[in-house]
C-alpha cells in the first residue's frame, strides 16, 4: 500500500515533504523516534524550525524513490566530520570563526556560543556550528599540542 503523501529531494539536495492535501514542506528533516532498535519505524519529519510537520509509521511501507529519498536525507543528517587539527580560533562579531582540519579535508564554520561545544564523555566533544553542522572530537588527548591549546582558550 502506498502512502497519501509524498518525499521527493529538490534540486538542491533537500527532503521535501508534500502532506495528504498536496501542501509542500521544503528542507524537512527526519527524526527516529523510540524505540531505537527499530530504524524503520516511528519517523518524524520535521520543518526547518523543528515543527513536526509528518510521520511515517513504517519506511517499508513507503515506494522505492522515497525510501531512497528518506536514506538520502538520514545520511546527510547523520553525516559527523571528525575533527583531526584546530588550526586556527577567531573572534567574529557573533560569535568564533573555526579554521580545522577533518577527515573530509579543511573547513571553516562558526558557532556562537561556549554552549554549542559539548562534552560526550571523558575525552570526546560534539562541536555544532550555526547550521546544526555536528563536528565531532573523539579524543582531545589525541588532538596536536596547538591544537589543545586553542581548544583549551574555548572550552
Amino acid at each position: 500500500m502506498n502512502p497519501a503523501f509524498d518525499l521527493l529531494i529538490d534540486n538542491g539536495g533537500r527532503l521535501v515533504f508534500v502532506d495528504e492535501t498536496g501542501n509542500r514542506h521544503e528542507n524537512v528533516r527526519p527524526a527516529r523516534m523510540f524505540p531505537l532498535t527499530d530504524p524503520e519505524g516511528w519517523i518524524s519529519l520535521q520543518g526547518p524550525s523543528g515543527e513536526e510537520v509528518g510521520f511515517i509509521e513504517n519506511a517499508k511501507t513507503l515506494t522505492r524513490e522515497q525510501q531512497a529519498a528518506l536514506s538520502d536525507a538520514f545520511a546527510k543528517r547523520d553525516f559527523v566530520p571528525v575533527v583531526r587539527s584546530i588550526d586556527r580560533i577567531s573572534r567574529a562579531a557573533d560569535g568564533h570563526l573555526w579554521q580545522v582540519t577533518t577527515d573530509r579535508g579543511p573547513t571553516i564554520f562558526r558557532i556562537e556560543t561556549d554552549e554549542s561545544i559539548q562534552q560526550l564523555g571523558a575525552n570526546r566533544l560534539v562541536i555544532v556550528d550555526d547550521h546544526n553542522t555536528r563536528y565531532l572530537i573523539p579524543d582531545i588527548d589525541k588532538l596536536d599540542l596547538e591544537s589543545r591549546r586553542r581548544l583549551e582558550r574555548y572550552y
